[in-house]
């Protein structure tokens, strides 16, 4: 597979070297034959015979054209490297991520799961081993039993939250942002107002998940970067179909050094968006606040 691999990346790699040697061939050939037949002098005595249309200046009109189109053709090569460079850079990033969230959950499971079944395994092995006279240590284990029953429970319903908010199934995409708002706001101290209107029931679930990422997004730069005390969430659908979200504090901005890095955060949610094929843009005042609106095709669910 990796030979595959490398053997296909080899055959990309030498795809742009044969085209400018056919490129370099074609423009030979055509200098060899415009020679042999007098093309530049047979076309400027035609172009003088119609002096009265003003041909021969089409040559340089042409020639213009040709450099105004080859510049644009870099300028799209370069912004094409720079998107494809961001892509691969955000696949790392995600790609470590993942691992990273796999060992924390795999160190929990670890640590704590198997210190609370190490616990009750212990517990119910004293209780099927003690007689009837023992009832006090026989409820001490049953009681310990029961603490690390609701420990486990506890660290279990944590990682589904990590996973994926069971509210967002239950409740539905505005209860679930009503929830984040809420929780967000009462552990960073920053007030956050959540405004719904109009939101479609019935959103499908690559939809709803991808709204209330990128919220959970938004609000997590807010608390890193912006130096806010206010923020905003505002989701509403237009008669279009459309879903558009807001995000807004009244923090410091973003600078214009900032937007055209452009961080995983950003990258992500740019991605997160144009895999809905939607649009996002980011308007920022410096010390003014930040907004980010995100415009989509609301997707209802069959």
């Amino acid at each position: 597979m990796q030979h595959d691999q490398l053997a296909a990346s080899g055959r990309t790699g030498t795809r742009p070297a044969r085209r400018n040697i056919m490129c370099c061939a074609l423009a030979l050939a055509f200098f060899l034959l415009a020679a042999r037949l007098d093309l530049a002098e047979r076309l400027t005595q035609a172009f003088a015979r119609q002096e009265h249309w003003q041909l021969d200046e089409l040559v340089l009109s042409l020639l213009v054209l040709v450099l105004a189109l080859a510049g644009l053709a870099v300028r799209r090569e370069r912004h094409v490297a720079l998107l494809l460079a961001q892509n691969r850079a955000l696949t790392q990033r995600l790609l470590r991520a993942q691992e990273e969230e796999r060992c924390a959950l795999a160190r929990e499971l670890h640590d704590e799961v198997g210190q609370d079944c190490t616990a009750i395994r212990a517990a119910a092995s004293y209780i099927l081993r003690a007689g009837a006279s023992d009832q006090a240590n026989v409820q001490a284990c049953a009681a310990s039993i029961a603490r690390s029953s609701e420990a486990l429970h506890a660290m279990v319903r944590t990682m589904l939250r990590r996973l994926r908010p069971p509210v967002l199934d239950s409740l539905g995409l505005e209860a679930a942002l009503q929830a984040l708002c809420d929780s967000w706001a009462q552990q960073h101290g920053i007030a956050c107002h959540f405004a719904p209107h109009a939101i479609p029931a019935g959103l499908d679930d690559s939809t709803a998940t991808a709204i209330y990422r990128l919220v959970q997004e938004g609000l997590t730069n807010v608390a890193r970067h912006a130096g806010a005390d206010r923020a905003t969430v505002e989701l509403r659908a237009d008669a279009h179909g459309l879903l558009h979200l807001a995000i807004e504090d009244n923090g410091q901005g973003l600078r214009q050094d900032a937007q055209q890095e452009s961080g995983f955060g950003m990258l992500g949610m740019r991605e997160r968006v144009a895999g809905l094929r939607g649009h996002i843009r980011w308007i920022s005042a410096l010390g003014n606040g930040l907004r980010i609106e995100v415009a989509l095709a609301a997707r209802c669910a069959a």
